[in-house]
């Protein structure tokens, strides 16, 4: 973050599931300045990720980890952020970062005066630092911590979190089945599983790459680059657009995304 050395940032963390585990290992990977206090109902789940890290501190309150803190997380389930929140104090300094999805800024706001909230949207991909992370709206301090664990997007408005939660959260799940599928289908054409494994990732991550590289064509225009007339890529996308293969993919998004509408509906 853009701190002297002197100056440590400390960061509250409510509720250590998946996603917060996740992010206490990314932030081990890029700072020694980052002191966490970690709390989570059940003591113990919280106290194994403490090790002999002297910058993990576990608490015994939600209020032990907001007080004193720069930035406060909230990682509850979206169902178990207001009563984690309830009874609470923060001071007008501090900034809530909620990564619980669909639990909106009107909602937080309500809970942490005179504190702020922010929303984001991390994924697993930051315990290794590499993950896109969707935040609303702007705050310099959140963008910065952030950074250190992802490519951070600040949303222009709340109501597109919604549709990027989608893209971001579900289609990036979807990638390891669809993986794993194509690893299956190399095995059962005589590959050995381990080649094949290393053969799906690779061409997915030069695809991707080359899609960074040639960030000023369309995706579709590198795509007619490569479908050559009569050739096995063009053979390949007829049979999956036959099978409305490629619409597959934005209507599961679709089912996503309404699927999200209503459980925001439902909580109104």
């Amino acid at each position: 973050m853009t701190k002297h050395s002197s100056t440590r940032t400390t960061i509250g963390i409510i509720g250590i599931g998946h996603l917060a585990q996740y992010l206490i290992n990314g932030f081990r990977n890029r700072s020694s300045e980052i002191i966490l206090k970690l709390y989570n109902r059940t003591y113990e789940k919280a106290a194994a990720l403490k090790g002999s890290d002297a910058n993990i501190h576990i608490v015994k309150s939600n209020q032990e980890a907001i007080s004193n803190s720069d930035i406060v997380i909230i990682a509850t389930r979206p169902k178990d952020v207001k009563v984690a929140l309830s009874n609470t104090y923060f001071e007008k300094h501090q900034v809530l970062v909620c990564v619980a999805a669909g639990v909106t800024l009107v909602e937080l706001n309500s809970l942490i005066k005179p504190a702020k909230a922010i929303r984001v949207l991390p994924i697993s991909s930051v315990a290794i630092n590499k993950s896109p992370i969707l935040q609303y709206p702007h705050n310099k301090l959140a963008q910065e911590l952030f950074s250190m664990v992802g490519n951070v997007h600040v949303l222009p408005n709340e109501e597109m979190l919604t549709p990027a939660t989608a893209i971001v959260g579900a289609f990036y799940a979807w990638m390891f089945p669809l993986m794993n599928n194509i690893i299956q289908w190399g095995k059962e054409n005589n590959i050995k599983e381990d080649l094949a494994r290393e053969l799906v990732i690779e061409t997915i991550e030069s695809a991707t790459g080359m899609a960074i590289h040639q960030n000023n064509l369309d995706l579709n225009e590198i795509w007619k680059t490569l479908a050559t007339p009569g050739g096995i890529s063009e053979l390949g996308m007829k049979s999956i657009q036959k099978s409305d293969g490629l619409n597959l993919w934005s209507n599961a998004l679709g089912e996503v995304v309404k699927k999200m509408n209503q459980e925001n509906e439902a909580k109104k």
